[in-house]
């Protein structure tokens, strides 16, 4: 039996259990945090409500063993450690579910022992977080759904004890009696103490439910304080949702602003800063402001391998060099090369100086610029899947020519460092680069027979 009771709860560590036990636990919360209270305050002596708050302590416990043995994430390794895990529960969370969820085994025969079940839930919130370190829902999405819960579950316990001070105070000083509603239903009361407490967490205050007694000044006391910090949150989290839903336009665009007023303050042109400009936006309409390279610098060998495979393949296909290569070549290359933007009139190779990386083009178009060459000759251009640069590379001469950008140019640089590492790890690579280098003979031997060396 112990086998079987083992191999049950074994099942909730994957996926599809787990997440069905998660939502079981999240609605049984929202039911201890937004139902019990109200079911306590109007329902007298409350012993109607027993199977309620039985049921919900025994998903609590049950809840309890699944928790003890479920494996958690610790500095990026899955611990599954059944001692570690139950340590790690007692010393976190283990007392305070269960002081939250044995009350029906302890007082059975009072119902004010269910006002525990009103801590269960802050299961809510903690299941939310799992999620949200999980990665699988936006984190802004669950960010709003804990704030909305938490201000719900603060509404209803405030609204509760407006009700409970009324209906526990029949003398003419209660808000009951002095506001007429002591003929009225309990459902018209539980209405006008929701209005009370949004009236007073908002500071809208329409006084015409005013506070009289001193428990009642002491509620509405804690409840506009606690309003202030309602309101600040609210702020934040509108705040947030809007960077969101331009994808952070606007910390980019002003993140921007600020480059540009430092440029200016120290001597760049306006011709320049309009560059910058214009450079800014279209890193944003093609990286959302961040390129490739800032995202791989951060990530370990291992992942990076994947992520540059993931980001440039599409890119990769537009390269002749890299199309053609055989699979575990190309991933290795892709963790090499750097991905470059070039803004129109940006030099991409520099005339007199020594050949040290090869461009590899993937989109924009780019020109040879020679104080002997035509500007507009047609075979001194390069387009998307072409590259230049080996001439100087190999014969690690001396360039004497210049390679600028006509318009936004995208492109793979392969530095000599890189190059070398390349032939270091598989010594067919410069099979290949020689193959794809002789696609382009007739133009090098152009640029040779002018004294071109690029």
């Amino acid at each position: 039996m112990a086998g079987k009771a083992r191999r049950f709860l074994s099942l909730w560590n994957f996926f599809p259990g787990a997440v069905a036990w998660d939502v079981v636990q999240i609605l049984s919360g929202l039911l201890s945090g937004l139902l019990l209270p109200v079911i306590l305050v109007l329902g007298g002596q409350g012993l109607e409500i027993r199977p309620l708050w039985i049921v919900l302590s025994l998903l609590g416990l049950v809840d309890m063993a699944i928790t003890c043995r479920r494996p958690f994430g610790e500095k990026g390794r899955v611990v599954r450690d059944r001692r570690r895990i139950f340590l790690r529960y007692f010393r976190s969370w283990f007392l305070f579910d269960a002081f939250s969820n044995l009350p029906f085994l302890i007082a059975s025969s009072s119902p004010l022992a269910a006002l525990c079940q009103v801590l269960r839930a802050s299961k809510v919130f903690r299941v939310l977080r799992a999620w949200e370190r999980s990665g699988r829902i936006d984190p802004l999405v669950l960010r709003m759904v804990r704030y909305l819960i938490a201000l719900a579950i603060l509404v209803v316990a405030l609204s509760c004890c407006w009700l409970f001070l009324g209906l526990s105070d029949p003398s003419p000083d209660g808000w009951v009696a002095r506001h007429g509603f002591a003929g009225r239903s309990n459902g018209d009361k539980l209405l006008f103490s929701f209005y009370w407490t949004i009236t007073t967490l908002t500071s809208v205050g329409y006084g015409d439910l005013l506070p009289n007694t001193r428990a009642e000044i002491l509620l509405a006391m804690v409840t506009m304080c606690l309003g202030v910090v309602v309101i600040a949150v609210a702020i934040g989290n509108i705040i947030a949702v809007a960077n969101q839903l331009n994808d952070g336009k606007s910390e980019y665009e002003m993140r921007q602003a600020a480059m540009r007023r430092y440029l200016s303050l120290n001597g760049v042109g306006p011709s320049t800063l309009l560059q910058f400009q214009q450079f800014g936006n279209f890193l944003w309409d093609n990286y959302r402001g961040v390129r490739p390279g800032q995202v791989l610098a951060d990530l370990p060998v291992s992942l990076r391998r994947v992520v540059a495979q993931e980001i440039l393949e599409g890119s990769a296909d537009d390269v002749p060099l890299l199309r053609e290569m055989p699979v575990h070549l190309r991933g290795n290359l892709l963790m090499l090369v750097t991905a470059e933007v070039f803004h129109p009139g940006g030099v991409i190779l520099s005339e007199g100086e020594i050949g040290n990386c090869i461009v590899f083009m993937i989109s924009g178009h780019a020109q040879i610029i020679n104080d002997d060459l035509d500007s507009g000759e047609p075979w001194a251009q390069f387009g998307p899947g072409d590259h230049f640069g080996e001439l100087s590379f190999f014969l690690k001469e001396r360039r004497n020519c210049s390679v600028v950008a006509r318009d936004y140019v995208q492109a793979f640089l392969l530095d000599r460092s890189a190059y070398d590492e390349m032939c270091r790890r598989d010594e067919s690579f410069n099979e290949v680069l020689g193959s794809v280098s002789g696609e382009g003979a007739e133009f090098k031997q152009q640029l040779l027979m002018r004294g071109l060396v690029v």
